[in-house]
């Protein structure tokens, strides 16, 4: 039976995966599925050629393992690793490769498609359990795997590697010790059959919901683990290439099928005063070493500030070490100790065993020497970035203080700067100050202005060289008059000389606008902002594809003053920063990649998309005119701009009215109708959501629920919850208040009072990222936000609030107690009534 945990895990996988989103997808891969299965049926195989299985060579529609490894990659993946997993293939130079047991390739092919074709034989009969066993196939689980699910999709998932398997298996907490990659594969399937949410998926369905729910594919894990109490068994771990823990009553953890089993013994022998949360926290650190995989890494440490040596989890893995007096849960690690060293108190390592390790602190022990630092790309992000692909817009929501705003900010850079795609994405995310550097880049535009303007002057009568000699100019009436009356001061000019020069050589700023009643020549006043160095000529503004349609390209420069639209602009003053990098301050764009903003119930039609607003006019007077909102800004921009992402990310999304604020944009932001246009009813413009344009909203559930939001909304929005996550706590003290086991145990309460959609959020305990670490500091939150959100959820009733925080609060007098006036004595009774006390 499955663990609540799990179970809930699922269920919330299941609201934010969408089945008629991924049946296109399944389709598709059940065609070529079918597809391969008619090139190359199964009576095809004890006569098969090796020119029409091997890798390597060129035949018409491609050979089988070409297939398996390239053509059907959206039904299974078996990428990675070298060709030589497919046993018999042509290298680069043209010559045979194949297992050194065979003298030639003649005789290395008949082997192996003798134990292609006993692998279908056994498939056949039912008999998978003997499928690992083939000699001839040895060395190649992916391939056989993939090979098996092409033929018998029914019989097992499309997931192919051992590693994916076992972490699947492990997820749903199972113990894959052992289980080669077909017999894993199997127990997953049968894993999964036995889960009634999702007993109508096809395997397909299956294989697609497992990478949602639990994509295994992520960076490498570090921990630290202390080996024993004040490293005092460190030298034999040394000596011996492993790292040894306590808790040694509980026995050899491959004795329990599953990690439920292993609790529960765990519990039986370490029952930490009947307090759960102590319980779960304490054997979860003790399951790591049953979780740590070949290539992770481990810190061994002496107290909070000593490291003695980095390892690395070698192939030995976990070992129950009988013949060792005390601490015989063994890892095999392979130690380096030239990274011992001393480092800034880390508080949380006092009070555990075995935790997490935080990029920053790995990479500050390790300098960043050897592999590069592994930093964690947030499985959060790449659902944000499944969703995003699949839908074009998400909402990340969840209960107060689980870190939404913080999440979708960062999320949004990652994928600004590539996202999966590039690892070198997460290199953002490695420091806040990197990370906030980089934000400010993405999003810092120039300020929107009434306009830009593009300024024709012959330099036979004034050249712009001399506006930098005289620091300003009056200039005059020129031919297209119509534009001036709409200029005003602050608006940027960009200066551009007609022949024999024919190039912009500088930018201007207007300081006076234009007033009827002057003098003809004393129409507008510039003052000059920066020289143009090697600018656009007359024939590359002709000749771009944006910039040709504009008005002077038109007019052919023939004339004064011209306006340029906001794409307009943005593309001429991008080209002139491209040539002229000392104008990139100046020239920055008025819409840039990333645009946050914040709704709430006075955000209106006018504010995103269009509409009319006052405005002052040259003689202070106040007029209508109709102004693009953001969001069309946004898309025009990213029209012209097709091989960027652009994201507009949504705070309190569920604040604002939804079908007001979006209006007819409701249906154009859907995925297939990206692209589509509308004539918009106020300026009646035709106007389109670009592909590259994406929405991520964030919305406290405490506020509203998900339920409640407007159905149109929910139908075109994927919905990613973010729950409290205590192990951002792990090991953090406030007093001798554990404040990991705190949260949990304290939200335990709330969800049987008030419902899971108003637990308390892990970042009510967090200042810069960093858990609070003084009884003071708690003191402090507990007064002025924690016990008024309490407060409010339990409608000030007294009794239920004395049985959620115990003896802090008098209930007889409706008041916080004495005990809650010294920050020591408030932790320390919260910690006995909750069974977070962390000396336990």
């Amino acid at each position: 039976m499955l663990e609540n945990a799990i179970v809930d895990s699922l269920k919330s996988a299941l609201q934010t995966w969408s089945r008629p989103d991924v049946s296109k997808g399944a389709q598709e891969a059940e065609a070529l599925r079918a597809e391969f299965v008619a090139r190359f049926p199964l009576t095809s195989w004890p006569n098969m050629s090796v020119d029409s299985y091997a890798l390597g060579l060129t035949t018409d529609g491609g050979t089988v393992c070409w297939w398996l490894e390239f053509k059907t990659r959206p039904v299974a993946s078996m990428s990675g690793g070298s060709s030589s997993k497919h046993l018999v293939f042509k290298g680069s130079g043209g010559d045979w490769r194949y297992p050194k047991q065979y003298s030639n390739v003649d005789e290395a092919w008949s082997a192996v498609r003798s134990g292609f074709v006993q692998l279908f034989d056994l498939a056949a009969q039912g008999n998978f359990d003997e499928a690992d066993s083939i000699t001839a196939l040895v060395g190649a689980a992916a391939l056989r795997t993939k090979a098996l699910y092409m033929y018998f999709p029914d019989d097992l998932v499309p997931v192919c590697s051992k590693g994916h398997l076992h972490h699947f298996l492990r997820t749903l907490g199972e113990d894959p010790s052992d289980l080669p990659t077909i017999r894993a594969n199997r127990r997953l399937l049968a894993a999964l059959r036995a889960i009634p949410e999702l007993a109508a998926l096809s395997t397909q369905e299956l294989g697609f919901f497992l990478y949602h729910w639990a994509d295994p594919r992520s960076t490498v894990r570090v921990v630290k683990i202390a080996p024993g109490e004040r490293a005092s068994e460190w030298s034999d771990c040394l000596a011996n290439c492993y790292v040894c823990v306590g808790w040694d009553d509980v026995g050899d953890l491959s004795q329990f099928p599953t990690k439920e089993a292993f609790r529960e013994a765990f519990r039986e022998k370490y029952p930490y005063n009947g307090h759960e949360s102590q319980v779960s926290r304490k054997s979860n650190e003790l399951w790591t070493l049953m979780e740590l995989e070949p290539g992770d890494k481990v810190i061994a440490n002496r107290g909070v500030s000593e490291v003695l040596a980095v390892g690395t989890v070698n192939e030995v893995g976990y070992v129950w070490r009988p013949e060792r007096q005390q601490y015989r849960h063994t890892l095999g690690v392979d130690w380096d100790t030239s990274f011992a060293c001393t480092i800034e108190p880390a508080r949380g390592w006092a009070t555990t065993t075995v935790s997490k390790v935080p990029a920053a602190l790995f990479k500050a022990i390790t300098g960043g020497a050897g592999s590069k630092t592994p930093i964690d790309v947030p499985r959060v992000f790449l659902d944000i970035e499944e969703a995003l692909e699949r839908r074009g817009q998400v909402v990340v929501y969840g209960p107060p203080g689980t870190g939404k705003t913080y999440t979708a900010r960062r999320a949004s850079v990652w994928l600004l700067e590539g996202g999966s795609a590039e690892p070198s994405a997460a290199d953002v995310l490695e420091a806040d100050d990197r990370f906030e550097v980089r934000e400010r880049q993405l999003s810092a535009g120039r300020a929107q202005s009434n306009q830009l303007w593009f300024m024709v002057a012959n330099p036979s009568h004034w050249p712009w060289s001399n506006l930098f000699s005289d620091t300003t100019v009056d200039y005059g009436l020129g031919r297209l008059k119509r534009n001036y009356p709409n200029v005003r001061a602050g608006d940027l000019v960009i200066g551009y000389e007609s022949t024999p020069t024919k190039r912009v050589v500088a930018l201007a700023r207007v300081t006076s606008e234009y007033d009827p009643d002057a003098p003809p020549e004393l129409a507008l006043t510039l003052e000059p902002v920066a020289r143009v160095n090697d600018g656009i000529t007359y024939e590359e503004l002709q000749a771009d594809p944006i910039l040709a349609l504009s008005e002077p390209a038109r007019f052919r420069c023939q004339g004064t003053l011209f306006a340029l639209t906001a794409v307009e602009g943005d593309r001429l003053l991008s080209l002139l920063a491209e040539r002229d990098p000392s104008l990139t301050t100046v020239a920055a764009p008025s819409v840039q990649q990333l645009t946050r903003v914040t709704f709430h119930p006075s955000y209106t039609y006018e504010d995103f998309v269009e509409g009319f607003r006052p405005a002052q006019t040259g003689n202070g007077a106040l007029e209508l005119t109709l102004t693009d909102g953001i969001f069309k800004r946004v898309c025009e921009a990213a029209a012209a701009d097709k091989d960027r992402r652009y994201v507009v990310l949504i705070d309190e999304i569920n604040r604002g009215n939804i079908p007001k604020i979006f209006g007819e944009l409701i249906t154009l932001i859907e995925s297939d109708k990206r692209g589509l246009t509308v004539r918009l009813p106020q300026s009646g413009q035709e106007f389109a959501v670009p592909s590259n344009v994406h929405l991520i909203g964030t919305m406290n559930t405490a506020d509203r629920s998900i339920h409640l939001l407007d159905t149109a909304l929910r139908r075109r929005f994927s919905f990613i919850e973010l729950l409290p996550d205590s192990d951002l706590l792990e090991g953090a003290t406030a007093g001798v208040l554990a404040l990991d086991v705190f949260l949990d145990a304290l939200n335990a309460k709330i969800r049987e009072r008030v419902g899971r959609e108003k637990q308390v959020g892990h970042a009510m305990f967090l200042r810069k990222g960093i858990p609070i670490d003084s009884a003071e500091a708690f003191a402090a939150i507990f007064r002025f936000e924690l016990l008024p959100l309490l407060q409010e959820y339990l409608y000030e009733d007294y009794k239920e609030l004395e049985w959620l925080l115990g003896g802090v609060i008098d209930a007889e007098s409706e008041r916080v107690s004495q005990l809650a006036d010294d920050p020591e004595t408030l932790c320390a009774e919260l910690a006995n009534h909750l069974g977070a006390n962390a000396t336990a």
